[in-house]
């Protein structure tokens, strides 16, 4: 009692709580590494700030006392917006320009007051203390059983595959276009005709597959079931579930079709966002991981940059975003483009399957269809709603398909399968449209034997690794239902 009455180190169970917390909330989607950075980021943050407060009290009991406060503003805000949101919709009490003053004026009495006060905050300090430290240890106990639990539950069927001796095996590629839209979308929505694209593609002799549509309309989502080639069980119908989130990434790292090809001798490249097992991504990190989003998007300067983050460039000239954080897709993209070149060009004796996810044409819109990059202040969340920059951006888009298509083809000793698609469709509308237009995707395929016959018009990606492992590898898997799973924010 009287190290916790004497030391605030509630400043520090803070953080930890807040990781903690979110951690065991969204268990088996962040890695514990990037956990523990995110703690140390956040303790570091809280030093600076106190060291600063510090210089204006001379007290560290006031400093820590204040420095918390920011440090709870900070995240917590999500989910009391959030909470306020659900109760009063959209009342005063959740508008910005009546947060943000009233705030500011609260925050600024909080220092005030502690400059004033001549307490000496032990009580206060000892209740912080014992009661983040309680917090702490509830959650760990939750994620305890949390863990016992989810080894139980299995994400997605486990399908039964024949062997295949005599088939030739050729290296596959998976290209995900993240975002793609389909040629009806293109054509409806933006006034535009991508054929010029799909011709290309049919030179090179792609079957281009009609009216295809993804079976989610988010990544994850779409990609645990198309490479389980099955339905995502139980899905709760929104991508922000805490139980959904689990289910979907433990059914990509147990995915069905890198079983298959792993028992049929092929190496897995893993060019993309997702963790696999034994196969973790190679994205690039920045100092905040992309991967403890689902803790970081209940801050406040995270939720600030997302909901006003347009207006604060355009009219204050005020980028919430570093560069670096705004760039990091971009250098993943360049990243992962250039290790499927790489590995196109290596020979080695085992046949490969490489999975490489380009964030392109989604936003940010990076380029224009010159190749001429985009200011660096028009990329915010708010310009991903600018019609004219994403086609821009798609026609720059196709240009690296074909160069990374071409490079692939002529880099190989022996023709391989070449999968160019996407998760899902075009989804940043700002207004109703139809609503299969978020599904409708880009699917084309080129297979050393051009028998396409097994594709057909309105084919879902549910069914593409069906389609292909029962032409090329001699399986019998039926075909789904093709079916589009609404999911909600």
């Amino acid at each position: 009692k009287k190290y916790f009455v004497k030391y605030p180190v509630f400043l520090y169970l803070l953080p930890v709580f807040f990781v903690v917390h979110g951690f065991t909330e969204n268990y088996d989607l962040i890695p514990v590494k990037d956990a523990v950075l995110l703690i140390l980021f956040y303790i570091g943050v809280a030093t600076i700030i106190t060291l600063l407060f510090w210089m204006l009290y001379r007290n560290f009991h006031k400093a820590n006392f204040v420095t918390f406060f920011i440090l709870s503003y900070q995240f917590f805000f999500g989910s009391v917006f959030d909470f306020l949101s659900e109760k009063w919709g959209n009342s005063f009490l959740t508008r910005y320009n009546v947060i943000l003053p009233t705030s500011f004026v609260l925050f600024i009495l909080i220092v005030v007051i502690v400059k004033k006060t001549k307490r000496p905050f032990l009580r206060v300090t000892l209740f912080l203390n014992m009661l983040l430290l309680l917090f702490i240890l509830t959650d760990t106990s939750w994620l305890i059983m949390k863990a016992g639990a989810n080894k139980k539950k299995s994400a997605t069927p486990i399908e039964t595959f024949v062997v295949c001796d005599s088939c030739k095996k050729p290296d596959i590629y998976l290209i995900i276009a993240d975002g793609y839209p389909g040629k009806q979308v293109l054509n409806n929505a933006f006034n535009f005709d991508n054929s010029a694209f799909e011709t290309e593609l049919k030179k090179r002799n792609f079957q281009v597959i009609e009216n295809t549509t993804s079976n989610y309309t988010f990544t994850m989502f779409s990609m645990a079931s198309m490479l389980n080639i099955n339905y995502l069980k139980d899905v709760s119908g929104k991508i922000n579930s805490k139980t959904d989130w689990p289910m979907v990434f433990k059914a990509l790292k147990q995915s069905n079709v890198l079983q298959f090809l792993a028992t049929n001798g092929y190496q897995f490249y893993n060019y993309s966002i997702f963790d696999f097992h034994e196969n973790p991504s190679l994205i690039s990190t920045t100092s905040v991981s992309r991967k403890t989003k689902p803790i970081t998007s209940q801050t406040f300067l995270y939720r600030l940059n997302r909901d006003l983050g347009y207006h604060l460039v355009t009219r204050l000239g005020i980028n919430l975003s570093p560069k670096r954080l705004i760039s990091h897709d971009l250098d993943n993209n360049n990243k992962f483009y250039k290790l499927t070149t790489e590995i196109a060009k290596k020979a080695i004796t085992k046949p490969k399957f490489v999975y490489t996810h380009l964030l392109m044409p989604h936003h940010p819109y990076y380029f224009d269809s010159t190749g001429q990059a985009v200011s660096f202040n028009k990329l915010t969340y708010e310009f991903a709603f600018d019609r004219k920059a994403f086609i821009s951006y798609l026609k720059y888009s196709n240009k690296k398909f074909i160069e990374l298509i071409d490079h692939i083809r002529t880099s190989s000793t022996k023709p391989p399968i070449i999968i160019l698609m996407s998760d899902h469709g075009f989804r940043e509308f700002g207004e109703e449209v139809d609503r299969k237009y978020r599904f409708m995707n880009l699917n084309a395929v080129l297979l050393p034997d051009s028998n396409y016959s097994g594709f057909y018009n309105g084919q879902s990606n549910v069914n593409q690794f069906r389609i292909i492992l029962n032409s090329q590898f001699g399986q019998h898997l039926p075909l789904l239902k093709d079916s589009m799973v609404r999911l909600s924010e």
